[in-house]
């Protein structure tokens, strides 16, 4: 069990730092690596952008464990993991790139690969300009916020002037 515990505590650590890589913050991040498939689940402002999150996730996650797949050697049972991206520090994150990067070289990554999954060091690119540049399509619109509709007074019951006799 302490064999599936060390595994759990290496993989939260590698996905803490695939996530503080990204300077945008995706709020709770839920990856489940238990079934068939990933399933990687984001706060984000839109669908094409949770898709570059999470496909650039689990991008470096490939990059260190391999591929994904049902395999009745290897058990990911408790291979759940919830994360808050809004409470990391700038400092966390600047911490995080350079880890990330050993990380990936001691996997057998090379620079250019390395530069591909966590981007240059000297550029802090948001994920929605990631995922401007991974789905290569028209920039992504603004968050459209709606104006708040006046409120209207309630309608008032009609008063009838009669000749008083009520």
């Amino acid at each position: 069990m302490s064999e599936m515990s060390d595994r759990h505590d290496a993989m939260y650590a590698d996905i803490e730092l695939a996530l503080l890589t990204d300077p945008t913050p995706a709020g709770w991040v839920y990856v489940d690596l238990e079934g068939i498939n990933p399933r990687i689940i984001t706060h984000t402002e839109d669908r094409e952008t949770s898709a570059a999150y999470a496909e650039r996730l689990l991008a470096i996650l490939r990059a260190l464990y391999g591929e994904f797949r049902a395999d009745q050697s290897v058990r990911l049972r408790g291979m759940k993991f919830h994360l808050n991206t809004a409470i990391f520090t700038g400092e966390q994150r600047r911490a995080a790139r350079p880890a990330l990067a050993a990380r990936l070289a001691g996997c057998g990554c090379s620079d250019d690969e390395i530069e591909q999954l966590i981007g240059p060091s000297a550029v802090a690119e948001t994920i929605s300009e990631y995922a401007a540049r991974v789905i290569g399509d028209d920039p992504i619109p603004a968050v459209r916020i709606p104006k708040p509709r006046k409120r209207q007074p309630p309608p008032r019951p009609a008063i009838s002037e009669g000749d008083g006799d009520g």
